[in-house]
């Protein structure tokens, strides 16, 4: 049995399911497991800025029981050209709560994953202003606006590090935990779209996202594999319900803890 007391974390890509990082970051907390680095894509740069810069807190108070109609208020901001929605509500949110901190400033090493959409390369964001490296890796194509950082025109680091363990071993961890959020359906009463009716463009693009990132994941581990891997079942939770925030967070919970009475010490170690 491998005991894990200190860990670098990876927090993957899965839009709405991304609380349940949350839960995981609260069953690791209860076990003692010390994080020497974070580095995360699109919603797992998102969870892990709150984390590393000390204000979890702060995003389960606000999104632990957002309906929606908060949802509605993020996502319904002006159109742009290059995106169906411009990601301003949720720039003001960042803003408003991680302020002028700069990736270099947080109390745990932060790094945050983009893609560069001139080049196809993956870009590690591990300097400057926070709120824009958060933005730039949740940028989802289609759906946020790009963003334009020195020559590079960043989006969503899921289309090419979904789960960005390579990145906390570059870092320094010794040993890394993985916490990947887009494991597909095996049956077919737990569809990637929901049932009845035509679903939008959002449901469109979160659903092939998610297919993307479920495979490029597998990939990814078959050369890098993370020392210890939770992957909680969110297949019943589609990629923009970010109404059941409650529920993601104790799916990843419980997933964590599930996991952890195999590895790593008791809680009060």
């Amino acid at each position: 049995m491998t005991e894990i007391c200190s860990a670098g974390l990876a927090l993957g890509g899965g839009g709405a399911r991304g609380w349940a990082h949350i839960g995981v970051l609260r069953a690791l907390a209860e076990k003692n497991i010390s994080i020497t680095h974070v580095a995360g894509t699109s919603i797992g740069a998102f969870v892990g800025a709150f984390f590393a810069t000390g204000r979890l807190d702060v995003l389960r108070e606000n999104f632990s029981r957002f309906d929606w109609k908060q949802g509605l208020g993020y996502f319904a901001s002006v159109p742009s050209k290059e995106g169906i929605l411009s990601g301003r509500k949720i720039e003001e949110f960042l803003e408003k709560h991680l302020g002028e901190t700069s990736l270099e400033d947080t109390s745990i090493p932060l790094c945050t994953i983009a893609t560069d959409l001139r080049s196809g390369k993956e870009i590690v964001l591990k300097k400057g202003n926070i709120v824009e490296a958060v933005r730039a890796s949740i940028a989802v194509p289609g759906i946020f606006t790009p963003v334009q950082k020195e020559n590079y025109l960043l989006v969503d680091g899921g289309l090419v590090n979904p789960v960005p363990v390579t990145t906390v071993r570059r870092m320094g961890a010794e040993q890394v935990i993985a916490v990947d959020l887009n494991r597909l359906p095996t049956g077919t009463d737990t569809p990637l779209l929901k049932q009845g009716g035509q679903p939008n463009v959002l449901e469109i693009i979160g659903a092939s996202v998610n297919i993307v990132e479920a495979a490029l994941t597998e990939n990814k581990f078959t050369v890098d594999a993370p020392d210890f891997l939770i992957s909680p079942d969110l297949t019943r939770i589609s990629y923009m319900d970010f109404s059941r925030g409650e529920e993601c967070m104790k799916l990843g919970y419980n997933a964590a803890m599930s996991s952890l009475k195999k590895h790593g010490p008791k809680s009060g170690d």
